[in-house]
């Protein structure tokens, strides 16, 4: 009986997870953020956000909370990678442009 039990209660917390609405948001607001400064600078990583983003929705029609979740996570995190990495390079280039001047 507690194996069956053990069985079950995975389960029963996937079907209880609540849609992951702000985390979606936040993924959603971060990739439009990012995409205006690091469409030119950090495509790579900016095309990974917008993929995981793209995944993260798929996974919300599904009904896959949990996975959406994770991909929404994971899709701000990789924006702010994109915007920061997109920051870097144009401070690199006006310090090189700086330097240049001189």
């Amino acid at each position: 009986m507690k194996r069956l039990a053990l069985f079950f209660l995975p389960l029963a917390a996937c079907a209880t997870t609540e849609p992951p609405v702000s985390e979606m948001a936040a993924a959603r607001e971060m990739v439009a953020q990012a995409r205006a400064i690091a469409a030119q600078d950090a495509p790579q990583d900016l095309a990974t956000a917008q993929s995981k983003l793209a995944h993260a929705e798929a996974a919300m029609q599904r009904e896959h909370y949990e996975h959406a979740r994770l991909l929404a996570q994971q899709a701000e995190a990789d924006a702010k990678l994109a915007w920061t990495n997109a920051e870097k390079l144009q401070a690199q280039r006006a310090l090189r442009e700086e330097r240049s001047g001189r």
